[in-house]
């Protein structure tokens, strides 16, 4: 597991593993950057990125910053408590102006701290997980409307877009749908979330749950999805997977190959990113927009906004993605409409 340590506004970056962080000297840096995953993770990176180059057009390239990568989807949970308890330590101590969180680990870990340190603002980007949920635990909102230190963007998956996307490729109303998850935290909550989207909407008796708590049972999975005649397309969400040969665990870019030799079915991608990877794609959150709204509205506070007048907001934009190689794959032609709305095309 790495750690991104450097000043990161500024442009410049030391990667250090964080067994060795706690043997560097403190600086403090006026915003922490916490990343739920590796500094190359598909969901994580764009949002990162983007929320920088939001806090330097917003005029603060001037200010310090570290970013850290707890790489939550591979990493034991042992390395994972360890580098939130050194984060949270950094916080106690240096009391910077911003803690910026991308994805729920990271924010799951961290908010709690976050709430004690009156003085240090916390934005979040990318949550799955119901805000009720979180704010059980520690509250922080009334609705979306803050009562502390905390607010930012919640990760919409605009999951009836794309199942009438899919009635698109289709040609017909959709029969059934799969989503295949991984059992851990992330891989549960998406589905919940999938569920939740899709709720009251004539797409909630369609959807076919499948869950997978390893390789083996992933693929007893998704041959029983390519079997099944009533099920059209499927939606893999197998973000971290056991892998019983190694004891490695495995993400999703390691994953699709063996889906997509598995299942001869439309992949509906809840990331652009994994049409990438072979998957047919369709629409998905745009992970860059969504970390350039989460700085947008970072640097708001930091120019001296009030952050109760700054409820969470939704992901606003999303993203329509098409793998033509798996398309004609599977034999798939989209109409002259259809094709004229996808926005990218992976070749």
């Amino acid at each position: 597991m790495k750690s991104g340590y450097g000043d990161w506004l500024a442009g410049s970056l030391a990667l250090v593993g964080l067994c060795f962080l706690a043997a560097l000297p403190a600086r403090a840096a006026d915003i922490l950057l916490v990343s739920s995953y590796d500094q190359n993770d598909a969901c994580g990176r764009p949002q990162f990125e983007a929320a920088i180059e939001a806090l330097k057009q917003g005029g603060f390239s001037g200010l310090s910053s570290k970013g850290y990568f707890l790489d939550q989807r591979t990493a034991s949970r042992e390395d994972v408590q360890k580098a939130v308890e050194q984060i949270k330590q950094e916080i106690r101590s240096t009391k910077p102006k911003l803690v910026l969180t991308f994805d729920d680990p990271a924010f799951a870990m961290l908010y709690e701290e976050v709430l004690l340190q009156t003085g240090t603002k916390m934005v979040f980007s990318g949550l799955n997980r119901r805000l009720e949920d979180y704010n059980e635990r520690a509250a922080f909102l009334e609705g979306r409307s803050p009562v502390a230190n905390i607010s930012g963007v919640f990760e919409y998956l605009f999951m009836r877009d794309q199942l009438s996307m899919l009635e698109a490729a289709l040609k017909r109303p959709v029969n059934k749908v799969a989503v295949l998850h991984s059992t851990d935290v992330v891989g549960v909550i998406l589905k919940d979330q999938i569920l939740s989207e899709l709720k009251n909407t004539p797409y909630a008796q369609r959807i076919v749950v499948l869950a997978a708590e390893d390789v083996p049972a992933m693929l007893n999975q998704a041959r029983a999805i390519n079997d099944d005649k009533t099920i059209d397309a499927y939606i893999p969400v197998t973000m971290s997977v056991l892998d019983p040969a190694d004891g490695k665990r495995k993400t999703m870019a390691q994953l699709a190959p063996l889906l997509t030799r598995s299942i001869h079915k439309i992949d509906l991608a809840l990331n652009a990113s994994f049409a990438e990877y072979g998957f047919f794609g369709g629409v998905s959150i745009d992970f860059y927009q969504m970390g350039f709204q989460t700085g947008f509205l970072a640097t708001k506070l930091l120019k001296g906004g009030a952050i109760k007048g700054a409820p969470v907001e939704d992901a606003r934009r999303s993203i329509i993605a098409v793998n033509r190689k798996r398309m004609q794959a599977l034999g798939i032609r989209l109409s002259p409409e259809a094709r004229s709305i996808v926005d990218k095309w992976i070749d």
